[in-house]
C-alpha cells in the first residue's frame, strides 16, 4: 500500500474541513486504493474499501500492538463518518457533503471497510485534469495534521506552476482548517506554521521557507508568504533558503543546456522548436520536476555560471 498513489481533484485539495491526523491517514489510505484514471472502472457509493490494522501499522506506526491500532482505526472511522467538507464551486456556489457514507467494522479480522459519499466520488474517480497526486508513503512520517495539509497544498500548487503563496493570516487559518483557533499569532506560528514547515522540511522531499508580513500600522503580523521547492534544487537557492529565480533563469538561458535538454519529454512541440517557448517552459519544468534532469554529467547546477576564484 505504501506505493499507492493518492489522487484528488484540486478542488478537493483546496476544500475546507477539520480533521485529526488519524482521520486523515485513514482517509488517504482509502483514497490510495482508487484507480482515478479516466478509463478506470467506475466506483459507486456501494463500493467498499478495506483498511487493515497491518496496513496502518506498516505505514503510520513504529511500535504498537494490533489491538491499539484497531482501536485507533475504529475511532478514526467513527469520527470520519461525521466529518463534513465544503468545496468551492464556480459562480460562488458551494457543495457541502461528507467524505464517507458508511463504515463496516470487523474487529475479529482487524479491518474496517469504508464507502465514500456519492457527492465526493467525482473528486476522486475518473479524473482527467487538474488533480494532485503523491505516493501514500510520502506523508507516512508526518505526525501533524497541519503538516499533511500543507504538504498536499504544496504538491497542488507546484502542479499549477506556483512556487510561492501569500496569505492574510485569516485566509491561511481558513485553508488550514483552524479558522476558529489560535487567536494569538504566537500560537498559530508555533502550533501550526512552524510545526508543519519543520515536519515537511525534515521528513519529505520538499523545502519550505516562510516570510511573515508585518502590519502596515502598529505591531504584529498580518500575513505570510510560503516559498517551496524540491530539495534536489537546494543548490539553486539564495542565502535565505528560498529558490533563486535568477539562478534558474541563468540555466535556461545557457545555450549548452538548451542543446542538452531540447529533447526533454515534458517539453511541448513549440518548446522544442522555439527558443523563447523553450525558456519559458523549462523554467517551470525545472521547479516542478528537477529529478528529471538526470543525464550523465549534466546536472542542473553544472549550467550555472562559474564563480571566479580570487587570489
Amino acid at each position: 500500500m505504501e506505493n499507492n498513489l493518492v489522487v484528488q481533484s484540486n478542488d478537493l485539495v483546496m476544500a475546507t474541513y477539520i480533521m485529526t491526523t488519524k482521520e486523515k491517514e485513514l482517509l488517504l489510505a482509502c483514497i490510495s486504493q482508487i484507480d482515478s484514471r479516466p478509463d478506470a472502472p467506475s466506483i459507486s457509493k456501494q463500493t467498499k474499501f478495506t483498511i487493515t490494522t497491518d496496513d496502518m501499522k506498516a505505514l503510520f506506526y513504529k511500535d504498537t500492538t494490533a489491538k491499539n491500532v484497531y482501536r485507533d482505526l475504529e475511532q478514526a472511522s467513527n469520527r470520519l463518518f461525521e466529518k463534513e467538507v465544503t468545496i468551492e464551486l464556480p459562480n460562488d456556489e458551494k457543495l457541502r457533503t461528507r467524505f464517507v457514507s458508511g463504515c463496516h467494522f470487523s474487529p475479529n479480522n482487524g479491518e474496517v471497510k469504508l464507502a465514500f459519499a456519492e457527492d465526493i466520488l467525482p473528486y476522486l474517480t475518473q479524473i482527467k485534469a487538474n488533480f494532485t497526486k503523491y505516493k501514500l508513503l510520502e506523508i507516512s512520517e508526518l505526525s501533524s495534521i497541519h503538516a499533511i495539509r500543507l504538504y498536499e497544498l504544496i504538491v497542488c500548487w507546484l502542479g499549477q506552476y506556483q512556487y510561492s503563496k501569500s496569505y492574510d493570516l485569516d485566509d491561511f487559518k481558513y485553508i488550514m482548517g483552524v479558522a476558529d483557533k489560535y487567536q494569538k499569532f504566537s500560537q498559530l506560528k508555533k502550533r501550526v506554521i512552524e510545526t508543519a514547515v519543520d515536519e515537511i522540511n525534515e521528513n519529505t522531499n520538499y523545502k519550505v521557507t516562510v516570510e511573515y508580513i508585518k502590519k502596515s500600522r502598529g505591531k504584529g503580523f498580518q500575513g505570510l508568504t510560503l516559498k517551496f521547492h524540491k530539495k534536489t534544487l537546494d543548490k539553486l537557492t539564495d542565502a535565505d533558503g528560498a529558490l533563486s529565480k535568477e539562478k534558474i533563469q541563468s540555466i535556461v538561458d545557457n545555450v549548452q543546456f538548451m542543446n542538452d535538454y531540447n529533447d526533454h519529454p515534458s517539453l511541448s512541440y513549440d518548446g522544442k522548436m522555439n527558443t523563447d517557448t523553450f525558456k519559458r517552459e523549462m523554467f517551470n519544468i525545472i521547479q516542478r520536476e528537477p529529478e528529471s534532469f538526470k543525464k550523465s554529467n549534466k546536472t542542473l547546477e553544472s549550467y550555472l555560471p562559474k564563480v571566479s576564484q580570487g587570489k
